[in-house]
Order: structure tokens, then C-alpha cells, then sequence
């Protein structure tokens, strides 16, 4: 198995080289891996020292059993992410997922630094100044080859190379097999349930009148409802893994299951989130069909917020009235 893993991931390159180490296993041809927008020449053989400039990987170091020395927005990742929080007490903030400080992150003298494209693309040459930098492209094309990824796909792939960038080629195995096996149990606890094929939304509340964040057919949330055997709605892929809804879209959705994430907290009432007299016409609202998920089930996290996110629209489904029939 591990030998597999490494052809995919871990096969010597010469568009990018490692620190010298005899006969040390490396990550590579990063040229080749489609998730990669940006890199630099070198790369450090199981650096030590890494800077993260995006939660998602913040939350990948921290499956890895890895600490960085530098992370954006640290006051925040436990209220989006929330994953292994407490790792994260005392990492220094150099600066914000959309405005690095180059000051702060030269000050913790990174060997490895890893961003994504669409925010650190104009500051790649800067950052490559301080160390070995690598940029992921966020999300997948809507479409490869015929067949529609997800950004789970995506980010796990963007997971195991990370895994391999930082020498936990195992750890990273495991994190993979517990995923895989999280969502298996959940897809039988609802095919035991009858719940197989249901269609379900889920909602990002966003603080906006009326105005919400729907997932899509190609996002982390579709990723997962596939997994279980369920139906995300809308379906259509879009750019972002995600489209604006408002109640009325969900007017003529008889069938529909509602999971919002509130931005507040589940405890919340729902009556007090849901303030549009639209709702009240709702057919899942009418249903009972409707309920609060935590605020820190964040869409765009990695493995281990997918498994968060599988077990959350597990257990709230269930505790749902079946649709009409």
C-alpha cells in the first residue's frame, strides 16, 4: 500500500528538487500534481519549520501531528475550522489569509511556506525570498476527463501532499483510512435508516437579510453527500463550490432537507434565524425538516472537517421527520 501511495506521490523530480539527503524519499514531479499553481525550485526534505497561509492547511498540519510556527487569522481558525484548536495557542499571526506581513513571516524563519494561489499569486516571487514556497489552486476545474470532482477530492489530494511535502507519508494513511471509514459507517447508519437518496441543502448563514450560501454539485459538502448516498442540492457545479439562495428558491422543494449553518450558534432557536416571512411557506420548513449545524462545520476545510461534516449531516438527518411521501 505504501509503496502505491509513494509512485503517486513521492517518485524523485527534476522541476523540483529537495535539501540533499542519500537515498531520501522525495516528493514529486510537483510540475505534475494538478493541485500545485506555484512553486519554488527547492524544496526542504522534511522541513520543520512551516508557515500556513490558508486554514485548510492549517488543519492538515495539525492531522499530521504537526505544529507551524506561523499561521494567518490564527483568532479565527477556531471559530471556521475548529479542528485541534488548542495546538494552535501561542503560533505567532503573521498577518491575514488576504494580507500576509513578509515581516512577521521572515521573523520565524519558515523552512517550507505553503498558500494558495488566488490570494499569495502576486507575492509568490516575496515569499519564495523567505523559503521553499508552494501554492495550491483551491478548488478543481468544474470538469476532467467527463467526470465532476469535488473539492473533497480535491483537498484530499491536496492532503496527501502535504503529507509527502513534510515526510508523513504513513500519518497520512491513516488520516485517509479513518476518513473512509467515517463516512462508510455513516452511509450504513442511513441506508439502515432508509434515508439512502434523500436530497439534502445545506445552507451558510452569512449575516445577510434573507441571503445564504447553498453548496453545489462540485463542493466538500457534495463530496461527502455522495459518500453517504445522498442527493446535495442545488447540484450544478459552480466556480466556488457554492451559490447564493434565498427561502423563495426553496419554495417548490417538497422533498428538501435543510441543514443550516448558523453563524451564531445551534442552540440558537431556529425560529430567530430563519426571520423571512418566505420561510413559513417553506415546505421543509412546514416539515419540520430544517435544522441548525454548528457554526465552525466549515465547507472548506480538509479530511477531517469532511469527517466532521459527514457526522454532523448524519445525525441531524436522522433526528429529521422522513419526507413526505
Amino acid at each position: 500500500m505504501k509503496k502505491l501511495f509513494c509512485a503517486f506521490a513521492c517518485m524523485v523530480m527534476t522541476s523540483s528538487t529537495f535539501a540533499s539527503e542519500p537515498n531520501a524519499p522525495v516528493c514529486g514531479p510537483l510540475a505534475d500534481n494538478a493541485t500545485i499553481s506555484q512553486f519554488s525550485k527547492t524544496m526542504p526534505l522534511k522541513p520543520k519549520r512551516v508557515v500556513v497561509l490558508e486554514f485548510m492547511f492549517a488543519e492538515d498540519l495539525a492531522a499530521l501531528d504537526i505544529t507551524p510556527v506561523g499561521l494567518v487569522d490564527n483568532a479565527y481558525y477556531a471559530g471556521w475550522i475548529g479542528y485541534d484548536s488548542a495546538r494552535f495557542n501561542g503560533v505567532p499571526e503573521v498577518g491575514t489569509r488576504q494580507e500576509p506581513s513578509l515581516e512577521a513571516i521572515a521573523s520565524v524563519r519558515p523552512d517550507l511556506i505553503i498558500g494558495v494561489g488566488y490570494r499569495h499569486a502576486p507575492i509568490f516571487a516575496a515569499l519564495d525570498r523567505i523559503a521553499p514556497t508552494v501554492l495550491f489552486q483551491f478548488s478543481p476545474d468544474m470538469e476532467q476527463s467527463g467526470v465532476q470532482k469535488t473539492q473533497l477530492d480535491w483537498t484530499r489530494t491536496i492532503f496527501r501532499t502535504i503529507g509527502c511535502l513534510t515526510g508523513r507519508e504513513d500519518r497520512t494513511q491513516a488520516v485517509e483510512a479513518k476518513l473512509d471509514a467515517g463516512l462508510a459507517h455513516d452511509a450504513q447508519r442511513l441506508a439502515f435508516a432508509g434515508r439512502s437518496g434523500e436530497q439534502v441543502a445545506l445552507l451558510q448563514e452569512l449575516g445577510l437579510p434573507d441571503r445564504y450560501w447553498a453548496y453545489t454539485g462540485n463542493s466538500t459538502a457534495a463530496g461527502v453527500a455522495r459518500a453517504l448516498g445522498l442527493s446535495l442540492w442545488p447540484s450544478k457545479p459552480t466556480r466556488e463550490g457554492t451559490i447564493y439562495v434565498t427561502s423563495a428558491d426553496l419554495l417548490k422543494k417538497p422533498d428538501l432537507a435543510v441543514l443550516f449553518v448558523t453563524a451564531s450558534s445551534e442552540n440558537v432557536p431556529i425560529e430567530t434565524q430563519l426571520t423571512s416571512p418566505v420561510w413559513r411557506f417553506v415546505p421543509s420548513k412546514r416539515a419540520g425538516r430544517i435544522a441548525l449545524v454548528e457554526p465552525n462545520i466549515w465547507g472548506f476545510g480538509g479530511p477531517m472537517s469532511a469527517l466532521r461534516l459527514s457526522n454532523e449531516i448524519t445525525n441531524k438527518l436522522l433526528a429529521l421527520p422522513l419526507p413526505p411521501r
